[in-house]
């Protein structure tokens, strides 16, 4: 009988702790509910740009259709936001590198300025239109004409457009670093050296003769031609300086292998505000401008 009374003393004691953890839990969930905000509901926004390579200070043409479901706020107004990227492009070759054509090119590209409000659109009740229940106008916004691309190649080279845009010591540094790479391989560099020989008027063959040797290749079973002693000679580094940078990208056609571009690209988003100020927008559009 003891037992039994235990028993249910103990049941209910268990009974009361599960409601009161019941209780708890519910008091618990209803905290939880207090603390949740429903978002506010964007506008929805979406627009067409039907050309995405345009003229740098040209206008960008497009169309946009925008609706909101929010009722306790109305559309405000739109507007057009966006960043330009630079794309700089540089590439310069000494043509008469016969062995491993040696060549510096490069192409760098950043940020040149963070995503800005370019221009902002009246909302207008007219631009409704029942068909589509929703609002609907094409405009265009603005860029600037700083932003067009430029670009020159070996047959619009000048000087001032060398340091201008590869800097002022980018000729001396690109013939000391060709001359480094032809000395480090010595019997590929005969054959270099040999071309400028032929094809430059400041070498000549008397000039070369004393460093030229010619030996048996066991391998092949030929002959070949190399420096003396597998190395290059001191005095042709003072030869080599007399050379001009214009000497060393000479292509022998005319012309010089050196090129330069610089371009620009604006990523574009139209975000339509409501009178709450909760943005809508529409997807990122890329624009190259020429």
């Amino acid at each position: 009988m003891k037992i039994y009374c235990d028993m249910k003393y103990n049941l209910k004691y268990l009974m009361f702790g599960l409601l009161a953890f019941a209780f708890a839990s519910c008091d618990k969930h209803d905290k939880m509910d207090d603390l949740v905000h429903v978002g506010e509901m964007a506008p929805q926004v979406h627009w067409t740009i039907p050309n995405t390579v345009v003229t740098a200070g040209s206008d960008v043409a497009f169309s946009v259709q925008y609706y909101t479901t929010e009722e306790e706020a109305s559309v405000s107004h739109l507007e057009v936001w966006y960043d330009v990227h630079e794309t700089v492009s540089k590439n310069v070759s000494a043509p008469w590198v016969v062995s491993t054509p040696y060549t510096v090119a490069s192409e760098v590209s950043n940020i040149q300025r963070i995503s800005t409000c370019i221009k902002t659109f009246e909302h207008k009740e007219d631009n409704y239109n029942e068909k589509e229940r929703a609002y609907k106008f094409e405009d265009a916004f603005p860029t600037s004409n700083t932003l067009g691309r430029v670009k020159w190649n070996g047959t619009e080279y000048t000087k001032d457009k060398l340091v201008a845009n590869f800097g002022e010591n980018f000729a001396q540094n690109f013939k000391d670093s060709l001359y480094n790479y032809l000395v480090s391989n010595p019997d590929a560099a005969y054959k270099d050296f040999a071309k400028l020989v032929a094809t430059d008027s400041i070498w000549n063959a008397e000039l070369f003769a004393p460093y030229k040797m010619t030996s048996f290749d066991e391998n092949s079973q030929t002959n070949y031609d190399h420096f003396v002693d597998h190395v290059v000679p001191a005095p042709l580094d003072s030869l080599f300086q007399t050379l001009s940078f214009e000497d060393l990208i000479d292509d022998g056609k005319g012309g010089l292998s050196i090129s330069y571009s610089r371009g620009y690209l604006i990523n574009a988003q139209l975000k339509c505000l409501d009178t709450k100020g909760t943005a809508g927008l529409t997807k990122i559009t890329s624009i190259t401008l020429n």
